[in-house]
């Protein structure tokens, strides 16, 4: 069960909730040293709405030994539908409602069923234009309500709602938070299983994101098909070959390598050609060149050639998201609370970093502070 927030406590963040990934997890982390405290995975029907995985997960919190009530949930990709538009420069409640109603005709859906903001990106306007490019998300609000009913009905306060790549975002950034680290400018190539994010951060801003529907399932249905095999079983092969590359497991036979090679590289290349143009999208609209680095993250970014390809196809340095990540995450403790392999706990372990004061920061969460409040 959650354990009530003592004074001695204070420097335990909320629990963050990814309903978003394949099995619902959570995860409170311990500020300071950035380092994971408690975590909790609960397994699901992968078709399961957003309901549905918010009360098996309610359920699960509840069993578990969190400190505190609060809770910040991330959306799935379905839920928080995002977009880029170039919206007028607008503050408080001008700004609000020129941001809903531009999610409504984006999303065609009426004002009042959804709940929207917008993130600043901060790419230069044109001369003489009033604008700016924003990252607009929308989310429907009879879901969300439903969602967060059945948070406070098992005794829990959520007290944010924001989409899954923000999380990401942070967890990355826990080094970069800094002014002065606007210049720290690096691409994410974050790879789940139904699909994909790509994002620029300069320091701990969101300067670009596109999300791509090329994935984890992507990669199984085209070795199922060239091996002529079920799901299930390119789904394990391809698991061995991920783990033999993380150096976790024996390789995989040589027959068996080769083929699988040859089926995922379209959806290889087809990856790292889409993150080359996102790329140089971003050189165009920001005039200050490429990223220095390009990082890898999510549970199905350890694809074995994944890395040398996006390298030769973006000619930048490639690294995984160990990297970007506090010291303390790697550490034996951290390991002996989550899996060896801590990548799919990003998207959790960013919910869990969020602080309060992010509400008041642009372009590195205000968006999610007023959605929390339109939606509870």
């Amino acid at each position: 069960m959650s354990y009530w927030r003592m004074p001695w406590n204070r420097n335990i963040g909320p629990i963050g909730l990814d309903l978003g990934a394949d099995s619902p997890r959570a995860m409170q982390v311990r500020h300071g040293d950035d380092a994971p405290r408690t975590t909790m995975e609960v397994s699901i029907d992968p078709a399961a709405d957003l309901v549905q995985r918010a009360i098996v997960a309610a359920n699960g919190l509840r069993r578990a030994r969190f400190v505190g009530r609060e809770v910040v949930v991330g959306l799935p990709s379905s839920v928080a539908r995002m977009h880029v538009a170039r919206l007028p420069v607008l503050a408080g409640v001008d700004a609000r409602e020129a941001i809903a109603w531009e999610a409504a005709e984006r999303t065609a859906m009426s004002r009042e069923a959804l709940v929207a903001d917008a993130i600043a990106t901060g790419a230069p306007s044109a001369l003489g234009e009033a604008k700016e490019e924003q990252l607009v998300v929308a989310a429907p609000v009879d879901q969300l309500e439903q969602a967060f009913a059945a948070l406070l009905a098992a005794g829990f306060d959520p007290i944010a709602a924001e989409p899954r790549f923000l999380a990401v975002a942070r967890a990355l950034s826990r080094r970069a938070r800094r002014d002065a680290d606007v210049g720290n400018v690096r691409a994410v190539l974050h790879v789940e299983h139904h699909g994909a994010c790509i994002m620029v951060l300069r320091g701990d801003r969101i300067a670009f994101c596109r999300e791509i529907p090329v994935g984890g399932e992507t990669f199984n249905h085209a070795v199922a098909t060239r091996l002529g095999v079920s799901i299930e079983a390119a789904t394990a092969l391809r698991a061995h070959r991920m783990a033999a590359a993380r150096g976790v497991a024996s390789a995989v036979e040589v027959v068996a390598e080769e083929a699988a090679l040859a089926a995922t590289r379209a959806t290889i290349d087809a990856l790292a050609n889409e993150l080359a143009l996102c790329l140089r999208y971003y050189g165009v609209s920001f005039r200050g060149g490429q990223p220095s680095r390009v990082v890898l993250s999510g549970p199905e970014a350890s694809e074995p050639r994944l890395a040398e390809i996006v390298e030769e196809a973006t000619r930048a340095e490639v690294g995984s998201y160990e990297r970007e990540m506090p010291s303390s995450v790697g550490t034996p403790a951290t390991a002996s609370r989550v899996s060896s392999d801590f990548a799919p706990w990003i998207t959790a372990y960013g919910l869990a970093c969020r602080a309060p004061v992010e509400a008041a920061r642009v372009g590195a969460g205000s968006g999610s502070a007023r959605m929390e409040r339109s939606a509870a």
